[in-house]
């Protein structure tokens, strides 16, 4: 019985690194389709189109069953999304801006703080 494990042992660490591509390709796509969706007017739909694609990308080499086609559609899927990421964060940032702004208008028509330091007169 160890014979065989052992002259199994190549063939059951390739299955486990085919598993733990196809898992890490599906998470993959099910995050970038789920980034899309949150993303909604914040991405131009170029960028969606690429994410899209890409993510069909992935899903026809899950079914291929090969490990070095896996990681490649998702290090592109990666790279689609990096370009997705990147047009959230500056729409987060100028939504950001935008109400900072606001904010501190509003700030300045409000009282004036004065910064003050309090002394004990009846400790002495």
């Amino acid at each position: 019985m160890v014979s065989d494990a052992e002259s199994h042992a190549e063939e059951d660490r390739a299955q486990r690194e085919l598993a733990e591509a196809r898992n890490l390709a599906e998470n993959a796509a099910y995050q970038a389709e789920k980034a899309l969706d949150e993303a909604g007017e914040k991405v131009d739909e170029a960028a969606k189109e690429d994410v899209r694609s890409a993510v069909k990308g992935v899903r026809d080499a899950l079914e291929s069953g090969s490990k070095e086609e896996l990681d490649s559609k998702v290090e592109a899927l990666n790279t689609a999304m990096t370009k997705v990421s990147e047009q959230i964060y500056a729409a987060a940032s100028a939504e950001a801006a935008a109400s900072g702004d606001s904010e501190n208008g509003a700030a300045a028509d409000e009282e004036e703080v004065v910064d003050a330091e309090v002394v004990d007169e009846e400790g002495k």
